[in-house]
C-alpha cells in the first residue's frame, strides 16, 4: 500500500436549524466516515462512496451550507497505515458495543432461567432483542471499510446469542407443557 487515494469532505452547515447538521453527521457516520476534526471527514476513494459524498455535498449546498470534496493521494505508507488503523479502531468500538449487548442478552436469559420466569412474554421480549442484534451487526459491517479485527468476534457472539435464545425457547415450551418439535 504505497499510494492510497482518499475522499476528503470539508463542510460547513448553518448552525440553525440543527436538523441539517444532524442529517449530515448521520449520513457520514452511516458511510463509515472518519472525522479528522469537526466538519472534516475522510473516506477511502471508492466509486460507491464518492457518489454518496457527491450527493451529500449537493444536499449541504442546497441547505445553505458549504462543502468541498477532494480526492487526495497520500504517498507515505505509514500515514496510510495509520489512517486504516483509525478506521478499524472506529469500527472496533462499534463491535465492542455490540459485544456488550450480546453479553446483556445472555445475562438476561440467564437471569430469567434463574428465577424460572419462563413465559411467552419473556420469549417475545428477548426475541425482540435478538432481532435488534441481527439487524445491527450488518449495519456495523457496512460501515467497517477495512475489516476491523473484532468483526469475527461479533459474528461468533451473535451465533452464541442465537443458540442461547433457541435453548431458552425450548425451555419455555417445556415449562409451558408444549412440545416445541410439533411447532
Amino acid at each position: 500500500m504505497d499510494r492510497k487515494s482518499w475522499n476528503l469532505l470539508v463542510y460547513k452547515v448553518p448552525a440553525q436549524p440543527s436538523t441539517q447538521r444532524v442529517y449530515v453527521w448521520r449520513k457520514l457516520k452511516g458511510l463509515g466516515a472518519l472525522y479528522l476534526q469537526q466538519s472534516v471527514c475522510l473516506l477511502p476513494q471508492r466509486e460507491d462512496l464518492q457518489s454518496h459524498l457527491k450527493e451529500l455535498k449537493a444536499d449541504i449546498t442546497a441547505g445553505g451550507g458549504e462543502a468541498d470534496l477532494f480526492t487526495i493521494g497520500i504517498d507515505e505508507p505509514e500515514q496510510n497505515v495509520m489512517l486504516v488503523e483509525r478506521f478499524q479502531q472506529q469500527s472496533d468500538q462499534e463491535y465492542q458495543e455490540f459485544l456488550g449487548q450480546c453479553r446483556d442478552l445472555h445475562s438476561e436469559l440467564s437471569e430469567e432461567r434463574k428465577i424460572s420466569n419462563l413465559t411467552f412474554a419473556e420469549l417475545e421480549e428477548n426475541e425482540a432483542e435478538l432481532t435488534k442484534l441481527r439487524s445491527w451487526l450488518p449495519k456495523i459491517r457496512d460501515r467497517d471499510l477495512f475489516d476491523a479485527p473484532k468483526y469475527s468476534q461479533a459474528t461468533e457472539a451473535l451465533k452464541a446469542c442465537e443458540l442461547d435464545f433457541q435453548l431458552f425457547s425450548q425451555q419455555i415450551y417445556q415449562a409451558q407443557g408444549i412440545d416445541s418439535e410439533s411447532l
